[in-house]
């Protein structure tokens, strides 16, 4: 039993929920304009089964309304429809959606921070 790339499979999944922004687990070197941004902060294994993940999503807009609209839809998709995923068991919010500007651009972003409790693959 292995655990799964979370990062690679949340990205999978917020895909559609962020069309036609990129979603992306690094900042590209030449930034859109709007993306989404899914990386891996950290998490543990329960046990060798399973393991709680944890997740921290950013979309990026040239606007705040922008870069809002689409950071919530995106935490809307994974506390609603987080079963999409197969291996996702529960997800829980550990840092609540909050203005991020970029620091050294100052580009309007959105951040939230999820827990996954994901089941090993067989």
């Amino acid at each position: 039993m292995s655990f799964p790339d979370t990062e690679s499979m949340v990205r999978t999944f917020l895909l559609p929920y962020a069309s036609p922004s990129k979603v992306v687990t690094m900042v590209p070197a030449v930034r859109p304009t709007r993306f989404v941004r899914a990386f891996r902060t950290g998490g543990a294994a329960e046990n060798r089964v399973l393991e709680r993940a944890q997740i921290t999503v950013q979309g990026w807009d040239e606007d705040t309304v922008g870069a809002f609209n689409l950071t919530s839809a995106c935490r809307e998709a994974l506390l609603s429809n987080h079963t999409q995923m197969p291996l996702v068991r529960g997800v829980s919010e550990v840092g609540g959606l909050h203005f991020d500007p970029d620091p050294d651009t100052g580009i309007p972003r959105y951040t939230f921070t999820i827990q996954l409790m994901v089941r090993a693959a067989r």
